[in-house]
């Protein structure tokens, strides 16, 4: 609308490739990489909000950028404010292709910048324009603990957690061998002592029978939750692992939209559900499935990018434990703050962080490069 207070106007996409600090590895994939699809929206009143999604391989990522340039069309001279409208009318035009998949990621981004923009416009953090009261949200530490660390590599990465502050983090499971699960399993928690929080994560490298028989035996190690046991598709069959086991099935970060995480919660297939923030299509969206969640009694968490799911749980009082992952660091000028395993919210207008240019612009990968 032309006469809007925040009227859409321009966009940078840019591909940004985040380098990790050692390859990272679960049961089905390697990350060299996290390739990074990194946006700012511009108002014509002068204001500007940011966004983003990430894949891992760059052809992935330039999809990814061309479905954000697409769908921007369909913000241009709108209210960033008019957040519930703005989402459905890209998730409309996505229709013919798909409102799963690189759409939901591509809104996911601009969706964001859209609530980036209306709370910086209103003088406000996004926590406190959710209507959110906590400033501290515990968090577990989840860069590290990966399937390719050896026994004595997993140690030291405790260790170090413990030393840091974390009460809580996740370990990397689904080897070949079940033993070598299990043995992984007990060195962390031998590290890491009876208190402190342990997830696992298999990553849906398991058949259901294979995570049945491994949840019998990692019940042992007191776990806050078994997280993707088997294939995110197969909803009947990771009901099944969840009902033959008293350790809780986190499970929905793989799945897409609030229809998929309602889907979960029908037929019993996740004690905790798992939102992720790109595949619920952006804040929009990952709200609505913390409003499932809470329908079913059920708690949420969400999956990644911390910089923005610390404010959503702060809104969502039966949200518990924010997953840190620091990727996005290095293309930040400064990371959100943490202390003693909590995030700390600030009263910052907005997300509260903004894009380094120079390191988004060294870290832009080679024309034509993978």
């Amino acid at each position: 609308m032309a006469d809007a207070k925040l009227t859409i106007q321009t966009i940078a996409v840019s591909h940004v490739r985040v380098p990790l600090p050692w390859p990272a590895a679960v049961s089905t994939f390697r990350i060299p990489a996290v390739d990074t699809c990194a946006i700012t929206l511009r108002t014509r009143e002068g204001l500007s909000g940011i966004g983003w999604c990430a894949a891992f391989g760059a052809e992935r990522c330039r999809a990814l950028m061309a479905m954000v340039r697409d769908l921007f069309g369909v913000l241009i001279n709108k209210d960033a404010a008019d957040t519930e409208e703005n989402w459905a009318a890209m998730r409309q035009a996505a229709s013919f292709v798909g409102r799963d998949g690189i759409s939901a990621m591509a809104i996911a981004a601009l969706d964001t910048a859209c609530w980036d923009i209306k709370a910086r416009a209103a003088g406000a953090p996004l926590w406190k324009l959710l209507g959110g009261d906590r400033r501290e949200i515990p968090c577990y530490a989840s860069e590290g603990l990966w399937i390719n660390a050896s026994e004595e590599e997993l140690k030291t990465e405790a260790e170090s957690f413990i030393g840091r502050g974390h009460a809580g983090m996740k370990l990397r499971v689904g080897l070949p061998s079940l033993g070598d699960d299990i043995a992984r399993t007990a060195a962390v928690r031998g590290v890491i002592g009876p208190d402190a929080t342990l997830m696992v994560d298999a990553n849906q490298g398991w058949s259901v029978e294979e995570a049945k028989a491994a949840c019998r035996e990692l019940s042992a190690f007191d776990l806050e939750w078994i997280e993707e046991p088997v294939d995110h598709e197969d909803m009947r069959g990771c009901a099944d692992v969840a009902a033959d086991t008293d350790t809780p099935i986190c499970q929905g970060e793989t799945n897409w939209n609030s229809r998929g995480m309602h889907h979960l919660l029908v037929v019993g297939a996740a004690d905790v559900l798992m939102a992720d923030l790109q595949r619920c299509s952006g804040i929009t969206g990952w709200l609505k499935a913390a409003a499932i969640a809470k329908e079913f009694g059920v708690p949420i968490t969400p999956h990644l990018f911390h910089e923005v799911s610390a404010h959503l749980m702060s809104a969502a009082p039966h949200s518990i434990w924010c997953e840190h992952m620091p990727w996005w660091e290095p293309i930040l000028k400064e990371p959100m703050p943490l202390e003693d395993g909590r995030l700390l919210l600030t009263d910052k207008p907005g997300i509260g962080i903004e894009w380094d240019e120079e390191a988004c612009r060294r870290y832009a990968p080679v024309a034509g490069g993978d």
